[in-house]
Order: C-alpha cells, then sequence, then structure tokens
C-alpha cells in the first residue's frame, strides 16, 4: 500500500487529481499504451514525476484487426496475454517498469494502460506473483476489474447492437482464461516464473529480494 499504484489512461485527469498523486508521491509513471495510444490521449503527469513510455504492445501486431465474433475476441485477448509475456515489447516493458519499481525505493510508482486492467494487470500479477503472493490473491486482485470498470463497460456495451455487443464483451472483460495463458506462456517460453523474471526481464535473486524487502510488510 502506498508504494505501487495501476491505473487506466491518465487523460481525463483533473487539477484535483493531480494534486492527490503528488500528495501519493506518485513520482514516475510508466505508460503502457502503443503510440497510436498516447497521441490520441496524452497522459497528464503530476509535477516533478517522471513519465516513461514502456510499450507493451510495439512491434507485436497486437490488436491489428477488429475479431468478428465472440470467439475470435476470446482469442485475442489470450494471444495478446501471451505476447505481453513473450514479445520483444512486453519484456523490454515489464523490464522497465520492474527497474523503475526496485530505483523508486522512497516515493511511489504508477503504471498504466488504457483500460487499466490487461497490459496493466499483467503488470501487477507478474509483480505480486514476483512478491511470493498466492496465485488465488493473485487472480482475485485481477479480476478486480470487472468490478472496478462493470459501470464504464456497461455503458459502452449499453449504445451498441447486441451482436456487435457480444463480440465487444470479451474485450472489456478480464477473465481467468486470459490470465491463464499469460502463466502458460512463461511455463511453455521460460520453464517457470523464477526463469521468466531472470531470463525474461533480467531480475536476478538479489534484486528479487531487495525487492521482497522493500515492498512486503512482516
Amino acid at each position: 500500500m502506498g508504494e505501487i499504484y495501476r491505473s487506466d489512461a491518465l487523460d481525463k485527469l483533473t487539477g484535483n487529481d493531480l494534486a492527490k498523486l503528488q500528495r501519493l508521491r506518485v513520482r514516475t509513471v510508466f505508460d503502457l499504451r502503443t503510440e497510436d495510444e498516447r497521441t490520441k490521449a496524452a497522459d497528464k503527469v503530476p509535477t516533478g514525476a517522471t513519465y516513461v513510455v514502456a510499450d507493451v504492445f510495439a512491434g507485436s501486431g497486437s490488436f491489428q484487426t477488429m475479431p468478428r465474433t465472440p470467439d475470435e475476441a476470446v482469442k485475442a485477448m489470450v494471444d495478446a496475454e501471451r505476447a505481453m509475456v513473450s514479445g520483444a515489447g512486453g519484456k523490454k516493458a515489464y523490464t522497465q517498469v520492474f527497474d523503475g519499481i526496485d530505483r523508486d525505493r522512497g516515493r511511489s510508482v504508477l503504471f498504466h494502460c488504457t483500460a487499466g486492467k490487461d497490459r496493466t494487470g499483467w503488470a501487477g500479477a507478474a509483480l505480486l506473483t514476483a512478491l511470493g503472493v498466492p496465485r488465488e490473491t493473485v487472480e482475485a486482485d485481477y479480476l478486480a476489474s470487472n468490478d472496478y470498470r462493470k459501470a464504464a463497460n456497461d455503458a459502452i456495451l449499453s449504445h451498441l447492437p447486441a451482436q456487435q455487443a457480444a463480440v465487444y464483451k470479451p474485450l472489456l472483460d478480464v477473465r481467468p482464461e486470459y490470465l491463464n495463458a499469460g502463466y502458460d506462456e512463461v511455463e511453455a517460453t521460460y520453464g517457470s516464473f523464477d526463469r521468466y523474471l531472470k531470463d525474461g526481464l533480467g531480475i536476478d535473486a538479489r534484486e528479487l529480494k531487495e525487492l521482497k524487502k522493500d515492498l512486503l510488510v512482516g
């Protein structure tokens, strides 16, 4: 608590919002979005904070075409989750986030994407898993986005024809199968989560020990 924050896009922040982030000592903001997303909805960053681009999908080709059926939408989400783990953009972006958390021990770090649930969701899940948090707790934290985003998602779906809404809903959801696809990709590519941290993100045993010492209570 009070060390790391996850969020959706920061383009709509008010003056009061920015003041609150300053009070929370947010000094580093990691933007996990694509160049197109960043251009269309540029972040508002609290005064004095360092803004870091960490584009998870850089060069991946994820979401280049819109799915036409609910099944295609689910597959797109699963494939995107896998790309977060093994794609070059994902490895670079999450390495940046972990390095930033490791460096900024006296202040707060915020990472975000557009909706704060998928790219941001894996950042949170990977960090919690690295810290030794039980998988069921990690999953519950990940799935909490369905509750926090329910009003916004319902508003979007209510304006779509039923057939289009059925295709769009899997893109708005977070589901266990999406998160599990990330863990499956870790196993398939690296063999274990520890190897993912070491070989994928460059987190060695010493750095992991320091992260745990800094972020865990008790």
